[in-house]
């Protein structure tokens, strides 16, 4: 009961007071106020806007079959005679998708059935069937916002459905969550301000929309969750944003100056981040198709003029190395945003490398997001490419989206040539991990790992996952794969088996995964050919 209250004291201690306070609020305001109170834009039309970058940083994920037939994160559903809109036998995650409504984009669905559907959800949500929640009423403004420039909406109920939303969303700001949330209902206000042509509306989510850029977006262009994912949904929500201050002429220049700015930081950010290839290490909660590739947010950005700032990796926690036919990524930072943890991994020090054209050593990734033991596995230490000390975690992650107590991170070199990183876990301060990341040539590299142990320390394990493609031969002492060679000291009980590692929600590949026992000092040496 004692270690149960520790952590949940190391958890809340972190929250803001803004935090503390409106999750209360909702919970009373939310039993009384209905949808049916929010009546400020009502009988408002919306101007049709032709926004360029719409098209291209719409997702091309089929999600609609026809006939009731749905699929999300990798887990399909079909309805017999009408939609369940509050349908949970997916999780959250797989319903909040459904009411996003980014199907409304698709043009491979008649015109007609999209109207049917979103008819349906405007019926259900105005007969308070249907419960809004302010992230997805979010998402599905702007897409029904995208939808009505293509094919204006004329029927009554859906225009008061979205009419309400809006006024839902701006008196229900996600301010007990704060991070992307807060940030994504400050675009999808600021879109509506436009649509609206509504003056009140655009100074009020200006400030926040600003407000929350600035808190969010870290020095070196990255948003401050550490999510590739996250960051591309943001900027092309972004994008959009700026796009739509250019169709709209009464838009103070010096705010569609400062979102540009933005853009080109965030742009910059996430081109480092990548690999040449376009790829991402799955870092933090990161998927493959949820969010627009790099090559898409570079197209659409560039229809606005917008260049990518020249980005070095510092803020954000990340730090590339970077050879003549390779580039490794390393997690170099620690819980961020402190009060706002949910897409945390305990990965500090954990790499992923790519060697000509492709990612050979890859992070585990999320599979999931239900809170679920596989969710808590994939989120911990023993998962990465790092070593986890006893069995811990470097940070207590648990309950799915939350963290206890925290390790506490050094940076103790950081050069282009050597990178060294201090790991003092949170179940032991005196216990210390230091690995060190050494560019030898332009064809070799090292990493070496140094553990101080406190007289409990009994077992330093630690892991490599070879991307699937890979094929590995390993001997006493050397790992090779094509072109790559790593030389092994300080480690035992080696073995190689095979291991699981997710590429997107509910989709894992097999590949070969290395496991070792860490000697107080140990290294691998990568030669490239």
């Amino acid at each position: 009961m004692f270690r149960k209250f520790l952590r949940l004291f190391h958890t809340l201690g972190h929250i803001k007071g803004i935090q503390w306070r409106y999750q209360l609020w909702y919970r009373v305001k939310n039993r009384f106020i209905s949808i049916h109170w929010y009546t400020q834009y009502l009988q408002r039309s919306f101007i049709p806007l032709d926004l360029q970058v719409a098209g291209i940083l719409h997702s091309r994920q089929k999600e609609y079959f026809g006939h009731l037939s749905f699929e999300f994160i990798g887990l399909p559903q079909s309805f017999d005679h009408r939609i369940d809109w509050n349908f949970q036998g997916h999780g959250k995650l797989w319903n909040y998708n459904l009411q996003y409504f980014s199907y409304l984009l698709d043009e491979g669905i008649p015109v007609d059935e999209r109207l049917r559907l979103l008819r349906d959800f405007s019926d259900q949500l105005l007969a308070s069937t249907v419960p809004p929640e302010p992230y997805p009423v979010s998402l599905r403004v702007v897409n029904t916002l995208l939808f009505h420039s293509r094919y204006p909406i004329t029927d009554a109920i859906m225009l008061e459905a979205l009419q309400k939303q809006i006024d839902y969303l701006a008196n229900n700001l996600e301010y007990h969550l704060l991070a992307n949330h807060l940030l994504e209902n400050a675009f999808s206000l600021w879109i509506a301000s436009i649509y609206l042509s509504d003056q009140l509306l655009y100074k009020k989510s200006s400030r926040l929309l600003v407000s929350q850029l600035d808190e969010q977006i870290l020095e070196d262009g990255g948003h401050y969750e550490c999510s590739v994912m996250y960051q591309s949904i943001l900027l092309s929500k972004l994008l959009l944003c700026i796009d739509a201050a250019k169709k709209a002429d009464w838009v103070k220049p010096s705010l569609l100056s400062i979102l540009e700015e933005k853009a080109s930081k965030m742009l910059g950010w996430i081109n480092c981040y990548s690999f040449p290839d376009g790829s991402w290490a799955l870092m933090n909660d990161a998927a493959e198709k949820i969010a627009p590739t790099t090559a898409t947010l570079n197209e659409a950005a560039a229809l606005l003029h917008i260049k990518p700032a020249n980005i070095e990796l510092k803020d954000s926690g990340f730090r590339k190395m970077k050879g003549e036919h390779w580039e490794l990524l390393i997690k170099t930072g620690g819980v961020q945003p402190a009060y706002q943890p949910g897409h945390v991994h305990a990965d500090v020090s954990s790499y992923c490398l790519w060697y000509k054209g492709q990612q050979v050593i890859v992070d585990p990734g999320i599979s999931t997001y239900a809170v679920s033991e596989r969710r808590n596995i994939e989120r911990g230490t023993g998962a990465h490419n790092t070593i986890s000390i006893n069995g811990y975690n470097q940070s207590d992650v648990w309950g799915g989206f939350r963290v206890g107590k925290r390790a506490r991170i050094s940076n103790l070199e950081d050069s282009s040539q050597c990178i060294k990183i201090a790991i003092h876990p949170y179940f032991h301060r005196s216990c210390i991990h230091e690995r060190r990341f050494v560019k030898m040539d332009d064809d070799s590299f090292f990493i070496e790992d140094s553990i101080q142990t406190a007289p409990f320390v009994t077992v330093s394990k630690g892991n490599i996952q070879f991307a699937a493609h890979v094929s590995v031969n390993h001997q006493k002492g050397v790992i090779k794969m094509d072109g790559v060679s790593i030389a092994v000291q300080g480690v035992k009980n080696e073995k190689l088996e095979k291991g699981h590692y997710a590429v997107s929600y509910h989709q894992l590949a097999s590949g070969i995964r290395y496991e070792y026992q860490s000697c107080p000092i140990s290294r691998f040496t990568f030669t490239f050919s």
